[in-house]
């Protein structure tokens, strides 16, 4: 396998982005981190893409592609951190309910 090369490793619970066989993050946890805190994280910010690492919140910023700009120029890597939207829980299952209408899993 190349030296660089990355593979995602997904179990019923859990998943981890691995890069050169260790495990950078459990995204997973940092995700469920930003739903138990979201109502404080998404305050004053909704709509905004917040940038999280290691259950701390970077920064704010307009969109996913300014949130993943300012993560590369910190030297931030893809499997430490996690972009969200600040929306709130119902909006959010609303998109993934819609999503899933939208998008056939059958045959």
């Amino acid at each position: 396998m190349p030296e660089a090369a990355f593979f995602l490793e997904i179990s019923l619970n859990n998943w981890y982005i691995i890069h050169r066989g260790k495990i950078m993050v459990d995204l997973d946890n940092l995700y469920k981190w930003f739903d138990e805190n979201r109502d404080s994280i998404i305050a004053n910010h909704l709509n905004e893409c917040v940038l999280l690492k290691d259950k701390s919140v970077i920064g704010y910023y307009p969109n996913t592609e300014a949130a993943l700009t300012a993560a590369q120029e910190k030297g931030f890597i893809l499997g430490e951190i996690l972009i969200q939207k600040c929306i709130t829980d119902d909006e959010e299952i609303m998109l993934f309910y819609n999503y899933n209408q939208a998008v056939s899993f059958g045959n």
